[in-house]
């Protein structure tokens, strides 16, 4: 009788999908000699900013998002306040001047419509005290765990495809006896910068010309227009197979 024969694989697999919401997040700030000028220009945009999106961000009676809803959820944090004396060009504190007092506040906003985001990003990033920090890829939790086990699927039909071709070229059958996960990953929540203002948009626009790969952002001069992200899930897993007689 020939020995058992034991076979070690690793399993991979893959799956895509296209995001489902698009995250902005924002910086709201202001420097100024006046610490009371920094504070109302902060409060007041902050404020101007929360009408926006909360008309955007319907909801139910229940209060869960309204499925017409542009924006399903958005935060804005609380201000916070720092003080520094101004530097010169050998960034040496100069005391003999006021300092400069800074207002920040942040905010997240999740987006449903990604025409919306697209359209909005734009009049967000010419408004003053407004910085648009970055944009993030997601997908709802009922998407992501439909996805997670279809690759954790694929990378086991993966691991027995490759030890079914091992055995068969030596003449025998296994079962697998033993399975372990392997490390996983996923691009669900990689950042996409746009901010800035039209140079910057220019110098991106011109990096993402014709040949750009299939499912990466695209900005135009004319209205920014954010093809939400290709997102890949992938699993990987360690099996160990024995040949049956």
């Amino acid at each position: 009788m020939a020995p058992q024969l034991e076979i070690h694989v690793d399993g991979k697999g893959s799956v895509f999908r296209t995001a489902e919401r698009g995250v902005v997040h924002l910086s709201i700030s202001s420097t100024s000699t006046d610490q009371s000028k920094a504070l109302v220009d902060v409060k007041g945009t902050v404020e101007v900013l929360s009408q926006k999106f909360r008309i955007l961000a319907t909801k139910t009676e229940d209060g869960r998002p309204h499925p017409s809803a542009g924006i399903t959820t958005f935060t804005v944090s609380p201000l916070t306040t720092s003080s520094n004396y101004q530097r010169d060009h050998s960034y040496h504190e100069i005391k003999h001047i006021p300092k400069e007092h800074t207002v920040r506040s942040t905010a997240e906003v999740i987006f449903r419509n990604l025409e919306l985001l697209s359209d909005l990003s734009h009049e967000l990033a010419s408004m003053p005290h407004v910085s648009i920090v970055s944009t993030e890829w997601r997908l709802t939790g009922p998407t992501r765990m439909e996805i997670e086990r279809e690759a954790r699927v694929k990378a086991i039909k993966d691991a027995v495809q490759k030890a079914d071709d091992y055995a068969g070229v030596v003449g025998r059958q296994v079962v697998a006896v033993e399975i372990k996960d392997g490390p996983s990953s996923n691009t669900a929540s990689r950042p996409y910068y746009f901010g800035g203002g039209p140079a910057q948009m220019q110098q991106m626009q011109q990096q993402m010309a014709p040949g750009r790969a299939a499912g990466s952002p695209s900005v135009t001069m004319d209205g920014p227009a954010l093809e939400p992200r290709t997102i890949t899930v992938s699993a990987q897993i360690n099996a160990k197979f024995v040949s049956i007689e």
